[in-house]
């Protein structure tokens, strides 16, 4: 590796070099060096620096003593966080890992301090290319320089001395293993790569035409992607008719494959000439058949100054435009259905088309797909417990109803784990692991917790058992707070982020609460989605503001990077059971089989929408929380201080 011989500092940092060149650098000339950087600096800035910036040096001078590559391991001072105004004292590079380290003088480790070295970390994971992957791990360090402190070792943080820092370091080191980033490397501009939400990806698939390649979440899709292209291609030139299921964990990408296979190039070759004589720029349509993903993304596409409904369709729209008796068949030979889980039975169609003849929606995209000349696939995104609808309930198992009833052969494509929901049906079955996502990417912290929020709606997991869960995801860096007062969640929420402003948090309550009026939330239905998740905090739509709450068919299939979720008395642990006899009731009772299943399903739903963390309120006002609140305690949730 090229040995550094000089300060590389840039437009991202104060300074940046080896050990060696920082820990032989003078004090002036380090200081120098940041207050060029930082030309507004503060007289209690420059006090700062004269206090840590000689200690930080002798610490690296002695870990080059015991640790002969060190000298290759980098230090950058003042380092400007990526999609972020604020800077982190130190940033030091060393092999197989990059350790985040804040400096305070004041000789305590309070809590605003743990939470905002912890940020600083969560921020480069995700927003810098050369961050977060299996062989270079991001720790936060929490470190004083005033007052002598006790050490605290977390799997995500870690509270230090300052004279204790070369041992906090060599906890990290891996020398082994792996080389360091190389300092040039990662003060580059082009690393700082935000990995977007699903909206964000949108805006750049509008202006580039192309999706994004998705730091982690390709990794994690690309198997499926692999294969979905390939059965479609398989299906192609043997001109069949095939059922492609992917289904997944929530937050696991399910859609970004979706998006992927519709508008990237994989079937650029397979692309005809219509009857217009003009090429389409994809043989393949996604299809959502959840309303706020739609209006979320359109509203959006708008913005940027298109329509919407070019890059994504409602799955009700094309329905009708397609069973029109006047109507050809679908340009289209691979309709690709979001959210199919939630495909609507033979009863919720005839009455949402007042059509008595309808048949379920996967009936009718069978036969969609039939009348398409020669070839033809239907690829469906399932995800897992995420039926919350009346006429949802029937789940995969509508899919194989509708190939079964159909006069053609049908091929079915599809994870292992669906065999038996298809074995009596007359159509081939072929099963694929990469077809199921595992491993969740929504979450920059939380690969386990779709497995908590399952244990806690579900009555078998013992609350011990979730409260490890929990510690482990608390461990890694995911923040589950719980607290009886909303006002005091507002405030840490809006302080939290406060320096972020793209950052989106906002209110998530059950759409069955019959006391929600109580607590002052506003869920109201007519609320629009799309103004919500994208406007700025000074409108008076944004969820920012914490005023107006959307409820589960609102946050289906979308994220924010923290969440507020009031919970309702439509879901209450009594006597150590989940009941659901308090929520308001259905309008059709006889439409929905399992009411409290969906209750489950539901607070499944709103306790997986935060990527970096969730606040649980239990308004104290509603004293039927109280052993709600207990249980959620005890199953692992931190009280919010």
């Amino acid at each position: 590796m090229e040995q550094i011989t000089r300060n590389l500092a840039n437009d991202s940092c104060g300074w940046a070099s080896s050990f060696p060149i920082f820990q032989g650098a003078t004090i002036d000339e380090v200081i120098g060096s940041l207050s060029a950087y930082i030309s507004d600096a503060s007289p209690e800035q420059f006090r700062a620096w004269k206090g840590y910036i000689k200690p930080l040096q002798n610490e690296c001078a002695g870990f080059l003593t015991t640790q002969p590559r060190a000298v290759s391991y980098g230090a950058v001072l003042e380092y400007l966080m990526p999609e972020s105004s604020k800077r982190v004292d130190a940033v030091l590079l060393i092999s197989g890992a990059v350790l985040v380290v804040e400096l305070k003088g004041d000789g305590n480790y309070q809590p605003d301090y743990i939470e905002q070295a912890a940020d600083y970390a969560r921020r480069l994971y995700w927003y810098h290319s050369l961050c977060g992957e299996e062989q270079v791990r991001v720790h936060s360090l929490l470190v004083s320089y005033g007052e002598l402190l006790p050490d605290k070792v977390r799997e995500f943080h870690t509270l230090t001395h300052l004279s204790r820092l070369r041992d906090a370091v060599a906890r990290f080191d891996r020398p082994n293993e792996s080389e360091p980033i190389p300092v040039d490397k990662f003060i580059a501009p082009e690393v700082c790569q935000p990995a977007p939400s699903l909206v964000q990806a949108a805006r750049q698939f509008f202006a580039n035409n192309a999706l994004p390649r998705i730091k982690r979440i390709d990794d994690v899709t690309r198997g499926a992607v692999n294969r979905v292209v390939a059965e479609i291609h398989d299906a192609h030139k043997q001109k069949r008719r095939k059922l492609v299921l992917v289904s997944g964990v929530p937050g696991a990408g399910k859609t970004f494959v979706g998006l992927q296979i519709a508008h990237e190039s994989f079937l650029d070759d397979l692309a005809e000439v219509n009857a217009a004589g003009a090429k389409p720029t994809s043989p393949a349509v996604f299809l959502s058949g959840n309303g706020p993903l739609v209006d979320v993304l359109q509203y959006e596409l708008k913005r940027a100054g298109g329509d919407g409904r070019v890059f994504v369709r409602g799955v009700k729209e094309f329905v009708e435009r397609y069973s029109k008796k006047k109507s050809g068949p679908p340009p289209h030979h691979v309709l690709i259905f979001d959210e199919a889980q939630r495909a609507w039975d033979e009863h919720k169609v005839r009455t949402k088309h007042k059509d008595a003849s309808a048949v379920s929606e996967p009936e009718t995209f069978v036969r969609f797909a039939e009348k398409v000349p020669g070839w033809s696939v239907v690829m469906g995104l399932i995800g897992t417990g995420q039926e919350i609808h009346s006429g949802e309930e029937g789940g995969v198992g509508l899919w194989a109803e509708a190939v079964n009833k159909s006069s053609l052969e049908w091929e079915v494509v599809a994870p292992e784990t669906f065999r038996s929901v298809f074995a009596g049906t007359k159509a081939k079955f072929s099963g694929y692991e990469e077809l199921h996502l595992a491993k969740s990417v929504r979450f920059h912290f939380a690969a386990g917790l779709s497995d908590w929020a399952a244990g806690i709606v579900g009555d078998t997991v013992p609350a011990s058992t979730l409260a490890k869960l929990a510690q482990s995801l608390i461990h890694e860096g995911y923040q589950i707070r719980i607290t009886r007062s909303l006002d005091r969640a507002r405030q840490f929420l809006w302080e939290k982020y406060r320096h972020t402003p793209d950052a989106r948090f906002g209110l998530l309550a059950s759409s069955r609460d019959k006391n929600l009026d109580l607590t002052g939330v506003d869920a109201s239905r007519f609320l629009r989605t799309g103004p919500w998740y994208a406007e700025p905090e000074n409108s008076p739509s944004s969820c920012r503001r914490l005023q107006g709450a959307i409820t589960e068919f609102s946050a289906q299939g979308l994220e924010l990077d923290h969440t507020l979720v009031v919970w309702g008395n439509d879901f209450l642990k009594k006597a150590g059971e989940w009941d659901a006899s308090q929520a308001k009731q259905y309008q059709k009772k006889s439409a929905v089989k399992n009411p409290l299943q969906l209750r489950r399903n539901a607070y499944r739903v709103l306790l997986t929408r935060g990527r970096e963390g969730m606040i649980l309120c239990l308004p104290a006002i509603i004293s039927e929380l109280d052993e709600t609140y207990a249980f959620l305690v005890e199953a692992g949730c931190e009280v919010l201080g």
